[in-house]
């Protein structure tokens, strides 16, 4: 036990040692992150995603951490499969506290040339994903009268720029829709929380600047997954309503909406400064070519 609570990380060390903890997108990027770090606190995991090798080696990092993992191959586009996932988990671990949105999918394009199918299939992810997860878990969490449930939203689901066009009418979406469930579940003692992070070092952002969208514009200062991980635990523990990541950057894009004009303006001209920048960085040869 002594040796869990050295290798922890988190802010609030055991706080969550033997709940049990349901983390969508566990194979990569923030998804991994918070569900080790759950696992580091003695929690009991259940890691979702579609990649099964990943989720095994996770979830053998999480037993050594002295978590107990169960790894289920699951789409949560997939209904059916989701709700069997949740059975699998009430099943092994006996309950459900904790329910962690986290998968995710980003596809960069102006709005001029996004294609339909792209919104789509982010749109099954970032918002259907996370509503069939959240279905699936709402039986178990009313018939306990307890449980958490933390979205992860973004800042662009609170100001739409671009090339983040698509990607940011999801999140969007998903704040309304978490907004709504939060006040469905008022006093039932299930708390919803949104975590609204920046730009995150993560695969999925990484994939992101690879795209012509964003070619010739500079590296983002990307901010480590560690800080979304300890706004989800945050979120958790206490039941937060809302936690930004860096906090209260959420509140700067709130007062930029009193003066969308002006905000308009100034998103436009900084984003042809960066990719001006970036093609200046790379030899003065921009990398965009005309479609």
């Amino acid at each position: 036990m002594a040796e869990s609570k050295t290798e922890s990380k988190g802010p609030v060390l055991g706080y969550f040692r033997g709940k049990s903890v349901i983390v969508t997108g566990a194979s990569s990027g923030i998804g991994h992150d918070v569900a080790l770090a759950f696992g580091e606190q003695g929690a009991k995991v259940a890691l979702l995603a579609r990649r099964r090798l990943q989720l095994e080696e996770l979830a053998k990092k999480i037993d050594k951490a002295g978590g107990q993992a169960l790894a289920l191959d699951c789409d949560v586009t997939d209904r059916a499969r989701m709700k069997w996932a949740v059975e699998q988990v009430i099943e092994s671990f006996g309950a459900i506290d904790i329910l962690v949105n986290s998968a995710g999918l980003l596809i960069t394009d102006e709005i001029e040339k996004l294609k339909p199918e792209d919104l789509r299939r982010m749109m099954d992810v970032n918002l259907f994903g996370a509503l069939n997860a959240m279905q699936a878990v709402l039986p178990a969490m009313r018939k306990a009268k307890n449980g958490n449930i933390v979205n992860i939203s973004s800042l662009a689901g609170r100001r739409g720029m671009s090339p983040l066009g698509g990607y940011s009418a999801t999140k969007f979406a998903l704040v309304g829709l978490t907004e709504a469930l939060r006040v469905e579940l008022f006093n039932t003692g299930i708390k919803v929380s949104l975590v609204m992070p920046g730009v995150i070092d993560t695969p999925m952002a990484h994939d992101a600047m690879k795209r012509d969208a964003f070619k010739g514009m500079p590296s983002m200062m990307a901010m480590p997954a560690r800080w979304v991980t300890w706004a989800v635990l945050a979120a958790a523990a206490f039941g937060l309503t809302e936690v930004d990541v860096p906090p209260g950057a959420a509140v700067a894009e709130k007062l930029a909406s009193l003066f969308p004009g002006l905000t308009d303006a100034l998103l436009s001209v900084g984003t042809r400064i960066m990719q001006g920048a970036g093609a200046f960085m790379s030899g003065g040869k921009s990398e965009s070519k005309p479609k």
